[in-house]
């Protein structure tokens, strides 16, 4: 077992790791590559994180589920929180098994969430009291900006294509 040394700041590997996640969760990756750009070895960041995994401070798993739960409050789709967590280091299988009990658990219909959102663009309302309410024209314009923004969301083709398929039943637009 190495000694555990302490920096320039006076802070050993794992009392940085601690404070740095002191101010919220961070993944495995995150964790290791900010102890190393604060030029702790990597038998000592690893020693750290192996300590912090043990102690469960460090979970990526539970970081996945929770990055699932944000993202959908914040009425985005599985498939950016799953791009996301991948490039926050998490690995793909951790990511996968996070999404499909965060699917399973939530019963998340995203094609629903999607619809919701894509509603708001062609159902405009006319005052401030919502008590008019304008259908715009789902034309080729609309439809591109309705798929566009689903898509930066993270929401599949499949469930952007129902939406848009949806939508023209709805209003009539039948081309």
């Amino acid at each position: 077992m190495e000694t555990k040394k302490k920096s320039e700041n006076g802070k050993t590997a794992f009392e940085a790791a601690c404070s740095y996640l002191a101010n919220r969760m961070h993944t495995t990756a995150e964790v290791r590559k900010h102890l190393e750009s604060r030029g702790y070895s990597s038998g000592e960041t690893d020693e750290a994180v192996m300590d912090l995994i043990g102690m469960r401070y460090l979970d990526d798993y539970l970081y996945a589920a929770r990055y699932y739960e944000y993202n959908r409050e914040k009425k985005r789709g599985v498939m950016r929180a799953e791009r996301e967590l991948l490039e926050k280091g998490v690995d793909r299988e951790t990511v996968r098994n996070a999404k499909e009990d965060f699917l399973y658990e939530q019963n998340v219909d995203e094609y629903s969430d999607a619809l919701e959102i894509a509603r708001k663009e062609v159902y405009t309302k006319k005052d401030i009291y919502g008590d008019d309410v304008t259908v715009r024209e789902l034309d080729d314009r609309l439809s591109a900006k309705i798929a566009r923004r689903l898509e930066s969301k993270g929401y599949s083709r499949s469930d952007i294509f129902r939406v848009l398929d949806t939508l023209r039943r709805e209003t009539g637009d039948n081309d």
